[in-house]
């Protein structure tokens, strides 16, 4: 079907193709996970640009609205579940629900549209291609997590959380790293022509694919992981709906399932405004400070505030403005106050709910012999499937980063333990109010946390130096 629509040779059969392979690349995430499609979507991808390049050339407007379709077909297939947040406020704010679903979608596709504007600057009818598109991809994946307070949701890293041993060269390249490989796996495979470079190209994509299966399977095999205390800590889940989730009733739960002896976690927020007095208990609360209020952990006396936080959901961009227009009749701009960058003093790495999908806080919040990531989280404004699956992904790859085993509490959502190789170790059992306990793993090296962001700029500036000297050597031989 969709090689029938390019023989049209319409702009528009472009445009709706790119939105369709937007559509089936949510299949390759939660909570489908359907092996290796992003590797074939990308790829297909790839080729639609190729054969548009070749019918229209450098054409910008072109390049853009292919790149906005297939985005927006991505993210209103994968990311829909966020306007749930709007239905459990409830209110007059669910009447924005409609503007959610389409506006966030769009925003976000603006990424996939101005890269395909690098990708039309840079597109030839050599391979240098190849390895721009990859570089570019990266490039705009690590420009929509940083900008605008940044969201890095569904990087096309998180593809491959179906395969425990795809996912170990995290611990070297990390999140934009395997999403560099991935894209370049792909344009490699999907260029092949009957020609020995165009072979060569291709087999080297899938050469790249069993090194990275073989290599995760040796770095799986090669640890034997003890335990680093006989300690035991218990992990609470919790499946109380929001409205519920303060009442007297409630906090009687939780008081219940907390161990008198034993460190215990919870949830994110899960005890209100008055922290339990249990000097062994790790807990979410909201902390005042004079007229403002935190999203914040208190343990063992020290406190951590929430530092990344969501927005609309704990601030409000654009108060100011909204404040003095009539949106201040729907939209309540009370916001949370975002905790100062410093360190929490104890062996753990906090991170509460929305921060576990930014690398960058792991690393403002891991200092020196942290041997544990610590993530508490509310997830019942994601809804019952798609949204808790997602995150908990995200937060998983955060232990194949470091290295480090991660301990989880959520409120409707995912909540046990995984290790430093992302394999889930212990589960509480889901829609119950239940916990469990455990002893804390060991954990191992990674290239990854030492050096960070500076291998994936090493490796975007590898592929532009081949992009660049393919290109060379195509106009030398010509002349």
């Amino acid at each position: 079907m969709l090689l029938q629509l390019l023989k049209l040779q319409s702009k528009g059969s472009f445009f709706f193709i790119a939105f369709i392979l937007g559509i089936f690349l949510s299949l390759g995430f939660d909570p489908f996970n359907v092996p290796f499609t992003s590797l074939v979507i990308v790829g297909l991808f790839f080729k639609l640009n190729d054969k548009f390049y070749l019918i229209y050339q450098k054409s910008y407007k072109g390049f853009f609205s292919i790149g906005l379709a297939f985005g927006f077909g991505f993210f209103i297939s994968s990311t829909y579940w966020i306007s749930n947040a709007l239905i459990v406020y409830g209110g007059m704010i669910s009447y924005f629900l409609p503007l959610t679903i389409i506006a966030l979608p769009l925003v976000l596709s603006l990424f996939f549209g101005a890269m395909q504007i690098l990708n039309c600057f840079l597109w030839d009818k050599t391979n240098a291609k190849i390895f721009y598109f990859a570089a570019s991809w990266t490039i705009f994946e690590i420009l929509r997590s940083f900008l605008f307070t940044g969201l890095p949701w569904n990087l096309i890293s998180y593809s491959w959380s179906w395969s425990v041993n795809f996912i170990q060269i995290l611990s070297v390249v990390g999140p934009f790293g395997l999403g560099l490989i991935s894209v370049l796996i792909s344009s490699t495979i999907f260029s092949v022509k009957l020609k020995l470079e165009g072979i060569i190209i291709c087999g080297m994509g899938f050469l790249i694919l069993i090194i990275l299966f073989f290599y995760g399977n040796q770095r799986i095999m090669s640890y034997d992981l003890v335990n680093i205390s006989d300690e035991e800590i218990r992990i609470v889940g919790t499946h109380i709906e929001q409205k519920d989730k303060w009442s007297n009733s409630t906090k009687l739960l939780i008081k219940d399932l907390i161990s008198e002896t034993k460190t215990t976690i919870i949830p994110e927020t899960m005890a209100g405004i008055e922290p339990f007095r249990n000097e062994n208990l790790l807990q979410g609360y909201l902390r005042k400070e004079g007229s403002n209020y935190f999203n914040s952990i208190a343990f063992k006396g020290h406190i951590y505030d929430k530092k990344h936080l969501v927005p609309f959901g704990e601030y409000v961009p654009f108060k100011n403005i909204i404040d003095n227009t009539f949106l201040s009749k729907f939209i309540n701009t009370s916001s949370l106050m975002s905790g100062e960058d410093k360190y929490f003093p104890t062996n753990i790495i906090p991170l509460i709910c929305y921060e576990g999908i930014f690398p960058n806080i792991v690393a403002k919040n891991r200092k020196k012999g942290a041997n544990l990531i610590v993530n508490i989280t509310n997830d019942s404004w994601f809804g019952k499937n798609t949204g808790p699956r997602q995150h908990f992904t995200h937060i998983r790859f955060r232990a194949v980063e470091e290295g480090l085993p991660l301990i989880r509490s959520s409120n409707m959502g995912f909540s046990g333990m995984v290790d430093p190789f992302g394999k889930v170790v212990k589960a509480v059992e889901s829609k119950t109010n239940s916990f469990i306990e455990i002893k804390i793993l060991e954990g191992v090296d990674t290239f990854y946390s030492k050096y960070r962001y500076k291998v994936v700029y090493f490796l975007i500036a590898i592929l532009l130096i081949i992009g660049y000297f393919i290109q060379i050597s195509f106009k030398k031989n010509k002349l």
